[in-house]
């Protein structure tokens, strides 16, 4: 059902997945990455492969949050956005410190997108969770029903 608490783990992920797309990841003086480009003092850098996996993740979010009602299929959705979340944090660690220091010259701190994809796994994991929990009662309910 919609009202389960993993249901608001589902929305917070597809709102913090989204939002990766709208504020800055990482930054260095001059030298700002956002989801779709790099830019420093030397030019700009297309890095709208973030932008393209984050918003996959927020999609596959979102489908499985619609799929209450095959929870073994929410827990392998769920399993594959880990995967995709990971990749996102991946990609924001290559250009930010990786590009960043080789073409921005100095080291930089992050800022609050790359935070986004942390609590988002976090989320993810604990919507497993609880979808798991629930898969357990409906099983341990049907097997009583059998038994009386």
């Amino acid at each position: 059902m919609i009202q389960r608490i993993q249901s608001i783990f589902l929305f917070l992920i597809v709102v913090g997945m989204f939002a990766v797309n709208f504020t800055p990841i990482w930054s260095a003086g001059e030298a700002v990455l956002t989801s779709r480009e790099f830019t420093y003092s030397g030019g700009v850098i297309n890095t709208m492969a973030i932008a393209v996996v984050a918003t996959i993740s927020a999609l596959v979010a979102l489908y499985s949050l619609l799929s209450f009602k095959d929870r073994m299929k929410q827990v392998k959705l769920n399993l594959v956005n880990t995967l995709l979340i990971f990749i996102t944090l991946g990609l924001m660690m290559y250009y930010g410190y990786y590009q960043g220091a080789e073409l921005a010259g100095a080291n930089g701190e992050p800022a609050v997108g790359f935070f986004l994809p942390v609590f988002s796994i976090v989320l993810n994991r604990l919507a497993i969770k609880f979808i798991q929990r629930d898969e357990k009662k409906v099983k341990d309910s049907i097997s009583g029903r059998l038994r009386d």
